[in-house]
């Protein structure tokens, strides 16, 4: 119940964009691409508003975060990267990260590759906010940083289904993902191992 309430709070408010500081890296998270390398149209939105705060200077770099769908096939930090440059990014503005697949391993993967991390703009769909923050104050506390800073931006308020309805499914289910993601996080803190790949 706690977590359904968290993700309702950041799922209404408006977004203000005017009132983000600037910072050091803008992270855009992947969430949804086919198999030949389609992005989400939510994925897309993800990547607009980025652009959209990288071109009114709130940040020198944009990181692309998400892997492969399937073996040998495009990641996702790729394929949004080429949709940025398509939409007015700059290509030394892009940083990509194709290994991912979970929100833990967003915010492990990237903190390797943003060259400062002060201050991080963070850019998913508002339901996504809250798993997204601690995921990333997770991963720099398992990486020995300084605390960072991280602003929250949201690219659109809820996810909607075709008929333009709220999606109650993905806040459900994101409700049961948080507790899911601290789980993990827990015994990653507990075991540290190199290989990540069970935190998908």
């Amino acid at each position: 119940m706690t977590a359904a309430l968290l993700i309702w709070t950041f799922t209404w408010p408006p977004p203000d964009p005017g009132t983000i500081a600037p910072a050091d890296a803008i992270v855009c998270l992947g969430g949804g691409m086919a198999p030949d390398g389609t992005l989400s149209a939510p994925v897309l939105t993800r990547i607009d508003t980025c652009v959209q705060l990288y071109q009114a200077g709130l940040a020198p770099v944009v990181v692309f975060t998400g892997g492969r769908v399937r073996r040998g096939g495009p990641d996702a930090g790729r394929q949004m990267a080429r949709y940025a440059a398509s939409v007015g990014l700059p290509d030394d503005a892009a940083i990509i990260e194709g290994r991912a697949h979970s929100t833990l391993q967003n915010a492990l993967f990237s903190y390797d590759m943003i060259p400062a991390t002060d201050h991080l703009i963070i850019v998913t769909e508002a339901f996504h906010l809250p798993r997204s923050y601690a995921s990333f104050k997770w991963a720099a506390w398992e990486a020995g940083l300084p605390r960072p800073r991280i602003t929250l931006a949201m690219s659109e308020q809820v996810r909607r289904d075709a008929d333009e309805r709220p999606n109650w499914h993905i806040l459900a289910r994101e409700s049961l993902a948080i507790w899911y993601n601290l789980a993990r996080a827990l015994v990653y803190s507990a075991h540290p191992d190199p290989d990540v790949n069970w935190l998908r």
